[in-house]
C-alpha cells in the first residue's frame, strides 16, 4: 500500500500560536487584539475553535483565568 503525502498549504495555527493567544486571553485581552498579537485573523480562531480541540481547550482554560492574578518570577 501507497501512503500519499498530503498536499497544500502547512497550517497556519502552531502550538507557539496557541500559547500567544492563550497568554494574551489570560491577560484581559479581547479576542481581536489577541488575535492581532499573535499574527491571526478572527476568522482563522473560530474556524480553530470549532475544529481542534487542543485548541479549544487552551482557549478555554486562558479565558477561566481571566479574572485571576497572574503572577510571573519577575513580579517582585
Amino acid at each position: 500500500m501507497l501512503v500519499k503525502k498530503t498536499m497544500g498549504r502547512p497550517d497556519k495555527v502552531n502550538y507557539r500560536i496557541i500559547m500567544r493567544l492563550a497568554d494574551a486571553i489570560a491577560h484581559n485581552t479581547n479576542i481581536t487584539d489577541a488575535c492581532r498579537y499573535a499574527g491571526i485573523s478572527r476568522d482563522t480562531y473560530y474556524h480553530h475553535l470549532k475544529g481542534n480541540p487542543v485548541f479549544a481547550n487552551e482557549i478555554a482554560t486562558a479565558k477561566s483565568k481571566q479574572n485571576k492574578v497572574v503572577m510571573t518570577f519577575l513580579t517582585i
